[in-house]
């Protein structure tokens, strides 16, 4: 069960969030010019060296997580053809619900999600409303409350993979 696609995909889900992050980070630095008139409309953006090269990096890098993401996905789907799974579904792929014991747990690991969002949502907001933020760390805020929802998630199912395989 450990090489399910399904317990692994929230490891997926932060790897995607440092990109994002790290992508964020860039553009925020960066020199930016808007042009806005009747007739026309331009956006640029200008990085330096350091970050351009960062940018020429990091782009394949993600580029190729998501050709690994889609095959996994495809090789999944055609091991498992009466379970398809799809990345662009409402329902989270982390939803482990084969039978009921599967069922519990993940419910158990959602409800721990939920209650971390129950605290760290309004506290998020507090921190924002008291202490003048930027762009970034409001994005920053995000991606930290995004990882740890993961990582929440990960840990109790992967708890109980274990569990289940030893």
């Amino acid at each position: 069960m450990k090489k399910d696609f399904r317990v692994q995909y929230p490891l997926w889900q932060i790897s995607f969030m440092l990109i994002f992050f790290i992508i964020a980070f860039i553009i925020s630095g960066a020199t930016t010019s808007y042009f806005n008139d009747k007739t026309s409309f331009s956006y640029s953006i200008q990085l330096e060296a350091l970050e351009g090269g960062i940018m020429f990096l990091i782009i394949p890098v993600y580029l190729i997580m998501m050709i690994i993401l889609s095959s996994k996905v495809s090789k999944y789907n055609k091991e498992h053809p009466t379970k398809k799974i799809s990345v662009w579904r409402t329902k989270p792929l982390e939803y482990l619900e084969d039978d009921e014991a599967w069922q519990m747990i993940t419910r158990a690991a959602t409800q721990k999600v939920y209650t971390f969002f129950t605290w760290s949502l309004p506290l998020s907001a507090v921190f924002h409303l008291i202490i003048p933020t930027t762009k970034l760390l409001i994005i920053l805020n995000i991606v930290i409350l995004s990882l740890v929802q993961y990582l929440i998630f990960y840990v109790h199912v992967r708890k109980h993979v274990t569990e289940e395989e030893g």
